[in-house]
């Protein structure tokens, strides 16, 4: 999908801004404009967004509240019509038939700064978040849907391997090296049987 640099997106204080990851994903995303999108942590919602420019049905969910905030004036603001809910990982999620889910997790291991702003916090490891979505977001898909996952090397990466193996196919991976880390964005497909 290509960046709309026309869509006007504001950020909030204390969400997160979009950055290296958030366009990796954006970048590699594929929609055909009358999907069902599910985006996971939608901070400013600039995912969600495009994906409804798009010709998307989008709901955006949140565990923060000034990220639905946040994402709600970006809509606002944009003119576009998407559901906003808030919802940590699946939590509020009723919905089981999602052409895509769209996740930018939190993959940072934990500390004592991440503590109070968890738009990192990944957890002890830095993996938790991303493995427990893992384990749910099949659940939440049809048949033949797509998952787009971004995640980093300065977490552990061997369980969230262990777990994409077990339970997708991995249809598209992208890297983008600096010199601290590696992000990986994913395409995944649903194992049949």
């Amino acid at each position: 999908m290509k960046l709309n640099k026309e869509l006007n997106i504001s950020v909030h204080e204390g969400v997160y801004t979009p950055s290296d990851d958030t366009f990796l994903l954006l970048e590699m995303m594929t929609v055909d404009g009358d999907e069902k999108v599910l985006e996971i942590g939608c901070g400013s919602g600039i995912i969600s967004l495009h994906c409804s420019v798009y010709g998307c049905d989008v709901l955006s969910v949140d565990k923060d509240q000034k990220a639905i905030e946040n994402t709600i004036t970006n809509a606002k603001q944009n003119d576009i019509d998407i559901t906003v809910r808030k919802s940590n990982l699946f939590s509020n999620v009723t919905e089981n038939d999602w052409n895509i889910i769209i996740f930018n997790p939190p993959y940072l291991p934990e500390d004592d700064l991440l503590k109070e702003d968890n738009r990192w916090d990944g957890g002890k490891r830095g993996d938790e978040v991303v493995v427990e979505f893992l384990q749910e977001a099949e659940d939440y898909m049809r048949g033949d849907g797509k998952l787009y996952l971004c995640y980093s090397s300065l977490s552990p990466t061997d369980l969230i391997k262990e777990v994409m193996g077990k339970k997708y196919e991995i249809k598209k991976e992208e890297r983008k090296e600096f010199f601290f880390e590696t992000l990986y964005g994913v395409e995944l497909n649903k194992k049949n049987g």
